[in-house]
């Protein structure tokens, strides 16, 4: 059936205008067309372009059905429109394009090609505006009305138009020397459910979110296009219908891409928050309050209690009763380390957080950063954090993290994001900082590839292990602005006891070195600096009479690490940078002993008593 019977003999107000440029050959799903293009140099090569570097590369990737029904929004003279209606002559394809030249371009090609299967329409596409009714347009649109019938439907509605690029029209109305105000015929993306759509391609600037919001019903199998503003990722993932496979990248800003694939791994795509929990009756109602608050429909809270015996599990039990979004597990105590470990075992998620009991999420951390992470789709996305003091009759008080003070991370190139900007920070250079690992988000086919878990048998420090493996393994870690976590401070942490647990950091450096020389690593650098400040904070904290095994054990670490890797990775460290006073005098002593021996990474192999916490303790 044709269903625009008109394109087979185009009115003659139809004609292309003079001044238009030659015809474009196009080539793209296995065919090659040659298209009437308007006179906007702009709109024929940034189509052209965005066929080739997006369109065709996603679809690509995708296995489409044999029938099936299109829309094409923003369709211009029909770069997208003509290749794809002769590769799939099954498929219907919906057209829509409001500027008159444009649309005067796409009716003429699709006439000289004697497509059938194409349905244009001089309208814009956009989300609904209160008030409006949408019954009698998606009615029209389901029985395959178009031309003046259907325009005299539409609402007309403001936009804006380039006053050089015709084809760039936005759905705005603020007007400035660029852009000259225009009204055009609008439908609303809520009628176009009407028509069953399985596939959109998406060119409304600012108009996207809106679009995508209309569909949500809709049963779209593939979502491709570019947008100019933020699209919540819940607009593809939430609740929603068909596979919506997705690939939307961001105009201008090559990190950002809305994406969505099928889903391979049986995983819900969604984010676990794993909360490790120990005798943590203060606080734990807090941190799961924090956690929820703002966060998205599927993002869940694992609560792992790690045998507390101050009531805890009761605590949570009888707070969060009912509530799907809280899942609490119960354990044999086995640390922290165990219990993360557990918690990721029990979840069934795409991506995962770890999160400490004592500690106080800020509102929206876990949405923004699950968010940022389907734009970017990093292994690692992060937040930023504050230390929280709090005084004995209960004040508050935040201390900026030392990130605050770089200029680095200050001054960095921030992407436009929503509710606010993002950026990358070098992870050699985070790996040098504080370990910080429970204000980010993991994908967690990246840490089972990796095979990165917590070390069970090391009580402290096992987050800084965790830290190292996973920062090693990629180059940068997109960060968004305004989210923060606040890192209790308290005099219970494991780190702040001044005893033997203190030893758990060389032993965990010596498993980070292992694990290096094992896979390969071509920068320890990051590695051997974060050496020296862990070296530093534990030994100003460590309790006097324990403090010269700690030198002792830190200085032969050292020196077998440079016998592993070579001495020109330390030129930049000198033992004149750690704190303990004769550290350098022993690094040296036992260099001598090991003169006359070549360099082998066996070196980092080499072993101590003081290297193992559990060892100390029982000397001490």
């Amino acid at each position: 059936m044709q269903l625009d019977p008109d394109l087979a003999a185009p009115d003659g107000d139809l004609a292309l205008p003079p001044k238009a440029l030659a015809p474009l050959t196009v080539r793209a799903f296995g065919q090659s067309v040659l298209l009437n293009v308007t006179s906007d140099v702009h709109l024929r090569d940034d189509s052209h372009w965005r066929l080739r570097a997006i369109y065709e590369p996603a679809l690509a990737s995708q296995t489409l059905a044999a029938t099936g029904v299109a829309v094409d929004v923003g369709a211009g003279f029909g770069s997208f429109a003509l290749p794809f209606a002769l590769a799939f002559p099954n498929w219907t394809l919906w057209a829509f394009e409001p500027e008159p030249e444009a649309y005067a371009a796409l009716r003429a090609n699709l006439a000289a090609y004697k497509l059938t299967n194409v349905v244009a329409v001089n309208a814009a596409v956009a989300g609904a505006v209160a008030g409006e009714d949408t019954t009698a347009i998606a009615t029209a649109l389901a029985g395959g009305i178009s031309g003046a019938e259907l325009d005299a439907l539409l609402p007309k509605r403001a936009f804006r138009r380039h006053v050089d690029m015709r084809g760039v029209i936005e759905a705005s109305d603020v007007i400035s020397a660029d852009f000259e105000p225009c009204h055009y015929g609008t439908v609303p993306s809520e009628a176009l459910r009407s028509l069953r759509p399985n596939l959109l391609k998406l060119t409304a600037p600012c108009a996207e979110a809106g679009v995508l919001q209309g569909l949500t019903a809709a049963p779209l199998d593939h979502l491709i296009g570019e947008s100019w503003t933020h699209l919540p990722s819940a607009l593809v993932y939430g609740p929603t219908s068909g596979l919506r496979q997705t690939w939307i990248p961001r105009a201008g800003d090559p990190l950002l891409r809305l994406r969505r694939s099928l889903p391979l791994s049986g995983r819900r795509e969604g984010l676990d928050v794993v909360v490790a929990m120990y005798n943590a009756a203060p606080w734990i109602a807090e941190c799961l309050g924090g956690i929820l608050n703002g966060a998205s429909d599927d993002t869940r809270v694992l609560v792992v209690d790690d045998a507390s015996t101050d009531g805890s599990g009761a605590v949570v039990r009888e707070s969060y009763a009912g509530d799907d979004r809280v899942v609490l597990h119960s354990k044999p105590n086995g640390g922290c380390a165990s219990a993360r470990n557990f918690g990721r075992m029990q979840s069934d998620a795409s991506h995962i957080a770890f999160v400490d009991a004592d500690d106080v999420p800020g509102p929206g951390l876990f949405a923004g950063l699950l968010d940022l992470a389907r734009h970017t789709g990093a292994e690692i996305v992060q937040g930023g954090f504050e230390l929280l003091h709090e005084g004995p009759g209960g004040e508050r008080r935040g201390e900026p993290s030392y990130e605050a003070s770089l200029d680095s991370l200050r001054h960095a190139h921030r992407h436009p994001f929503a509710p606010q900007p993002c950026h990358l920070v070098p992870s050699a250079q985070l790996m040098q900082g504080q370990p910080s690992i429970w204000r980010r988000v993991y994908r967690r086919d990246f840490l089972d590839n990796k095979k990165i878990w917590f070390p069970e048998h090391i009580r402290a420090f096992d987050d800084q292990l965790f830290q190292m493996l996973t920062l090693q393994a990629v180059a940068n870690v997109p960060m968004l602005d305004g989210v923060s976590y606040l890192y209790r401070q308290h005099d219970r942490q494991d780190i702040r006891q001044g005893d033997e647990r203190g030893f758990y950091s060389l032993e965990m450096f010596r498993l980070v070195l292992k694990r290096g020389v094992t896979e390969g690593w071509r920068d320890f650098h990051p590695v051997l600096k974060s050496f020296v400040n862990t070296v530093n904070w534990c030994w100003s904290g460590l309790r006097p009479d324990l403090r010269p095994a700690f030198e002792r054990a830190a200085a032969e670490l050292w020196v077998h690490a440079g016998f592993a890797l070579g001495a020109e990775v330390f030129a930049d460290l000198p033992a004149a940078g750690f704190a303990p006073p004769d550290f350098g005098f022993l690094a040296t002593q036992l260099r001598r002993k090991l003169t006359g021996i070549g360099p082998s990474l066996g070196g980092v192999y080499l072993d101590a008593i003081e290297m193992h916490a559990g060892l100390v303790r029982r000397e001490s």
